[in-house]
């Protein structure tokens, strides 16, 4: 099978102490290896011009992900499918994960081709530099839900940008179409037998939350990712510190495991951030997302928050089940039992007859890269690596969520109020004390560290600490010597780190949150089926009062976080099959929306004194919120999603000595927040 393509990754030989290149947080690379960000956009350009019919094409590799809908390298469905070719759809399965890794890879691999394609092509007196530069080149990701310092935007202007600069192959420095943007399907022969169906074929190229005449509205997408950004961050170290089975971890079909920690997922975060990009873009539409060049950067960041969690959780990797009728598609039949060794189709290994499995894709080494963070080559044990990874994971994505409210208020400068759009600021809670309320909302930061007794102006010259330990560049914009030609190395004594957290670092007047250095953490779970609307739709949570208007819910002042299900039309209305069975089988999923740093909010303000339960549930009672919207942003009856149920669960949570969360994995039900109002979970409902 000599044309067999295979998805390996880039072919990589380990140093001797087994370090691999590196894959970089996508503004890392944009500041700190200039040379390879350049070829990265030019690589990128060139692969998206590739004709649709190569295999090799980024139309025919995003295409695997959903539509057109045909088989892909001649990999035909199983021997029992009773159904025609639905896509390999892997969503809310135990093999989401290891599925999109080989897929991730084999995009990879086909994108260096082309960047060292780009790389080859410029003047001879720059060329060994930008070779040099390709070689040891690996795909960026966007970390969505790391702590960004200042103003910065949380939806890089490298992604959002309509136009790049670059030094293009004839050694000028010009403008180019940013291929980060968008991708263009207006200039390409797309033969009908490969074409999108009606609905998306009548795009000149990627959407991300169009208007009214179809213009992506990137500056949109920034405030949403940027208004939920605290409830977010405080998912992603609640599902890397405090889950430990991979089948809770991985994906968000609904177990019925009476279990109320287990409500959360790897995949309910992928799907958050779908949706905000989407928006009734590409994005929110699982079938034709990874056509949006933003996939690849938010899949790379999915596949590297897995990475981090196998690190802390080597042991935890168990894979073996029966295949449920709503867990079948194109390539694995209903009733055969889904393990570590099942084919990952449609993506073969190196010996081009065999197909990946989940067993053989638990390490990223095999492909050719690591991250930041799992650079395991530079710790002497397994000990010391894993307590760096939790101190990462609490720094960077405020896992002590006591600390992490008041060191982001104390460092962060004030706004103004020409920044904040008017959709934030309509809706202030009416009940605010005073002093921070008429601040609050057109000036958040600086009203809370006024309440808090702090200087703005001091606090906001507190330096903060690169969160990967990388190498960072030279004054002059240069590459790091170690950074593009070879794989970081460092000898044992010089170790990445991560800056340690603070084991309790909070103003005194709020030293009660935290008794015994324990504080209670509140997390709404919510649950639903995945296609009962046949389209996508999210559950937006408020604390506080909101606008009437659905069209101002994704930049609400009170909006705390969304659960967003993408769902597709059952009956046959879609081809992919998977989505069928689920339809069929009434398959739900789960999600929650952290309530904790909302709630601290509240406790600076005057209008909660604690976070203890007979304090807070009665509070929830009075101000938690839920409301529908579906695919093009409309609002939808609660009572009329079928197998809706919000609830809300605490547990409690102990700072350690080091600073670094440990729950206690025990869960209460508070039904008397949800039970009786729309969609709300009672006392005698399913956990």
């Amino acid at each position: 099978m000599a044309s067999t393509i295979t998805a390996t990754g880039v072919a990589t030989t380990p140093g001797p102490n087994g370090s691999v290149p590196i894959r970089r947080e996508i503004r890392d690379l944009q500041a700190n290896y200039k040379d390879q960000w350049n070829i990265y956009l030019l690589g990128l350009a060139d692969l998206q011009k590739k004709p649709v019919t190569d295999l090799l094409s980024y139309y025919s590799v995003a295409g695997i992900h959903g539509e057109p809908f045909v088989p892909w390298n001649g990999v035909t469905g199983n021997d029992k499918s009773t159904f025609r070719f639905g896509g390999y759809c892997t969503h809310s399965s135990i093999l989401f994960l290891p599925w999109h890794r080989p897929y991730l890879a084999m995009y990879e691999k086909a994108l260096y081709a082309s960047v060292q394609k780009v790389a080859s092509q410029f003047p001879e007196s720059t060329r060994a530099r930008y070779i040099a530069a390709a070689k040891n080149f690996r795909m960026p990701y966007w970390d969505w839900a790391t702590r960004i310092s200042g103003r910065d935007s949380a939806f890089p202007t490298a992604i959002s940008s309509q136009t790049a600069s670059v030094v293009d192959v004839d050694g000028v420095t010009k403008p180019i179409n940013n291929p980060l943007y968008s991708f263009q399907f207006s200039d390409k022969k797309i033969p009908p037998d490969l074409a999108l169906d009606n609905n998306w074929n009548q795009f000149p190229d990627t959407k991300r939350s169009p208007d009214q005449n179809g213009n992506s509205q990137n500056p949109l997408v920034s405030r949403v990712i940027t208004n939920e950004s605290a409830s977010l961050r405080n998912n992603v170290s609640l599902l890397l510190l405090s889950y430990k089975q991979f089948d809770a971890f991985s994906d968000n079909a609904w177990r019925q495991s009476n279990k109320p920690g287990e409500y959360g997922s790897m995949e309910d975060v992928h799907n958050e951030i779908h949706d905000k990009v989407g928006q009734g873009g590409h994005m929110g539409s699982l079938k034709v997302s990874a056509f949006d060049p933003v996939f690849w950067l938010h899949h790379t960041n999915i596949d590297r928050l897995w990475a981090i969690w196998q690190a802390l959780n080597p042991d935890s990797y168990a894979i073996d089940k029966v295949v449920q009728t709503n867990e079948a598609n194109f390539t694995i039949a209903a009733g055969t039992r889904v393990t570590a060794t099942t084919d990952l189709k449609p993506f073969y290994d190196s010996s081009a007859t065999k197909f990946w499995n989940a067993a053989r894709v638990k390490n990223t080494a095999p492909f050719g890269y690591a991250y930041p963070e799992t650079q395991r080559w530079l710790y002497e044990n397994e000990q010391t690596y894993q307590t760096t990874l939790r101190s990462q994971v609490t720094v960077q994505y405020g896992g002590n969520v006591i600390n992490n409210f008041f060191e982001n208020i104390a460092i962060l400068p004030p706004t103004t109020k020409a920044e904040v759009p008017s959709a934030e600021i309509s809706n202030p809670k009416p009940a605010l004390n005073m002093k921070f309320a008429k601040k609050a909302i057109a000036h958040p930061v600086q009203a809370a560290q006024e309440v808090l007794g702090l200087d703005p102006a001091k606090e906001a010259s507190v330096k903060t600490t690169a969160s990967d330990g990388a190498p960072k560049a030279q004054a002059n914009g240069g590459t790091p010597k170690s950074a593009e030609n070879k794989p970081t190395t460092a000898p044992a004594s010089a170790q990445v780190s991560a800056p340690a957290p603070a084991p309790l670092n909070i103003p005194p007047q709020f030293a009660h949150l935290v008794p015994n250095r324990t504080y209670t953490e509140y997390v709404t779970n919510l649950r639903a089926l995945k296609h009962g609307l046949s389209q996508t739709f999210r559950v937006y949570v408020f604390l506080g009062d909101f606008n009437p208007d659905p069209r101002t819910w994704p930049t609400e002042h009170n909006v705390v976080g969304r659960f967003a299900v993408l769902g597709q039309g059952g009956d046959g209305a879609t081809p992919c099959t998977k989505c069928q069975h689920d339809a069929a089988s009434d398959l739900a999923v789960t999600g929650t929306v952290p309530l904790t740093s909302a709630l601290l909010q509240d406790i600076v303000s005057g209008q909660l004194s604690s976070l203890d339960p007979a304090v807070v549930v009665p509070y929830l009672e009075a101000n938690l919120h839920w409301r529908v919207t579906v695919f093009d942003g409309s609002e939808h009856p609660r009572d009329q999603v079928p197998g809706l149920k919000v609830a809300v669960v605490s547990t409690e949570v102990r700072i350690g000595d080091d600073g670094v969360p440990v729950y206690s994995g025990v869960y209460d039900s508070h039904p008397g927040i949800t039970d009786g109002r729309p969609a709300g979970w009672g006392a005698g409902d399913q956990v």
